[in-house]
C-alpha cells in the first residue's frame, strides 16, 4: 500500500467521524481523491466504488468488499501482499490481534481510521437497536 502523510490519516478520521466538508476539500485538494472515494463507497456509493476500480485502487475497493464481508476480498488482499488492508479489516470489527498487527507493521494512520470506523459501526448499531425499542413519548 502506498504510504500516506499523518494529515491525510487526520483529515480522513475527521471525514468519517463527522462527513467534515473541509477535510473533503483537503483531501481532494491534496490529490487523496482515493480516500474520499474509499469513504463513499464504504456508505454504499456504487459510483464511488467504481472510481476505486477504473482508477488503479483495486486494493481499496477490495477492503471494501471485505468490510462488507466479503471472505474471498480479504483473500485477495492477502494473496496481492496487502496484509496491512487485511488487518485493517479486521480492525474496524474490533479485532485486537489485527490491531496488533498494524501496531506491528507501524501503520499507526490506520489504526487510527479503523478505530473511527468501528466507533461510527458502533454508534449504528446501538442507533438501530434503540429505535426498533421506541415507541414514542407517551406524553406527548
Amino acid at each position: 500500500m502506498k504510504q500516506y502523510p499523518t494529515e491525510v490519516y487526520t483529515e480522513l478520521v475527521k471525514l468519517i467521524r463527522d462527513d467534515d466538508t473541509n477535510s473533503r476539500q483537503w483531501l481532494l485538494d491534496n490529490g487523496y481523491r482515493e480516500w474520499i472515494e474509499f469513504c463513499d463507497a464504504n456508505d454504499g456509493k456504487e459510483n464511488s466504488f467504481q472510481w476505486l476500480m477504473e482508477h488503479g485502487h483495486r486494493a481499496f475497493a477490495a477492503t471494501i468488499d471485505a468490510l462488507s464481508g466479503s471472505d474471498s476480498a480479504k483473500v485477495f488482499l492477502i494473496r496481492s501482499g496487502q496484509k496491512e488492508l487485511a488487518a485493517f479489516v479486521d480492525a474496524s470489527k474490533g479485532n485486537k490481534s489485527a490491531v496488533a498487527v498494524l501496531i506491528r507493521l507501524q501503520e499507526k494512520g490506520l489504526i487510527q481510521v479503523a478505530h473511527e470506523l468501528y466507533m461510527r459501526n458502533k454508534k449504528e448499531e446501538k442507533k438501530s437497536f434503540w429505535s426498533f425499542l421506541n415507541f414514542g413519548n407517551p406524553f406527548r
